[in-house]
């Protein structure tokens, strides 16, 4: 029989404990593959959460591909173990953030570069424009694998930022928050496919030339200014990015 829901800590959504204790009961084999979960209003009672909080964790179980959803039939298990890949939801600034925090930071190296006209049309900066680039891999706190080759570039006034890298995992963000002395108010993101580089390959473990998503963010402060740029390969198989959108209250339809 599946755990009671108060056996797990507070400190999460109830969606994700639900989806925890779901994941854990297809895992043992409680709901083989092939089966159905119970129905919506049983878990409800089961969990005592409401229908919303139930179909986020079913969502976020098909997500991880271990479940899928039919219409008129219900919740069937497709799968015993998670698909390696790792699925970041963004719809804010703070949603990029917490994403950086699940995953786990490699520091590799950097060096001081001045920007030529190739580096300074990917980076939106004037060409000779003076930069830290800090060398860089995220990987998964499950399995290790890694998800992202990223070179990072802040501005000079950062310059100590490498050292805390040194030190260990860090949040590249919040360093560049405080060695730049300026808050991050918006960001940017362009995604777009790639062949990965063979330097990225190597990092990667993955053939060169091989599909990716190159994915550029920029992180600009008050004015607008730009602090900081990422410049990111992501293998194929092992991350995708989730965006959901909402109709506005105020748009009218007529």
């Amino acid at each position: 029989m599946t755990e009671p829901f108060s056996s797990l800590s507070n400190s999460s959504p109830r969606y994700q404990q639900v989806t925890a204790i779901l994941q854990r009961d297809i895992q043992s084999g409680l709901y083989p593959v092939g089966s159905l979960l119970p129905p919506e209003p049983q878990l409800c009672q089961q969990f005592a959460v409401s229908r919303h909080t139930v179909r986020e964790a079913v969502r976020a179980l098909c997500d991880l591909g271990l479940v899928t959803r039919h219409q008129g039939v219900g919740t069937r298990v497709r799968a015993k173990q998670a698909a390696k890949r790792f699925t970041a939801s963004l719809s804010s600034l703070r949603d990029l953030m917490e994403y950086t925090k699940q995953t786990r930071l490699k520091y590799l190296g950097c060096a001081w570069v001045d920007a030529d006209e190739n580096l300074a049309k990917q980076l939106t900066c004037e060409t000779g424009e003076r930069w830290l680039e800090l060398n860089t891999f995220r990987y998964s706190v499950d399995d290790g694998a890694p998800i992202v080759h990223m070179r990072v570039y802040v501005r000079p006034e950062c310059d100590g930022i490498q050292h805390d890298l040194e030190i260990g995992d860090a949040w590249v963000y919040g360093l560049v928050e405080k060695h730049g002395g300026q808050r991050i108010l918006q960001a940017e993101q362009i995604i777009g496919a790639v062949g990965v580089p063979e330097s990225s390959a190597q990092i990667l473990g993955v053939q060169a030339n091989s599909p990716g998503l190159w994915v550029r963010r920029y992180y600009l402060g008050s004015a607008e200014r730009l602090l900081s740029v990422s410049l990111n390969v992501y293998p194929l198989d092992r991350f995708e990015f989730a965006t959901r959108w909402r109709l506005e209250a105020d748009i009218s339809t007529n």
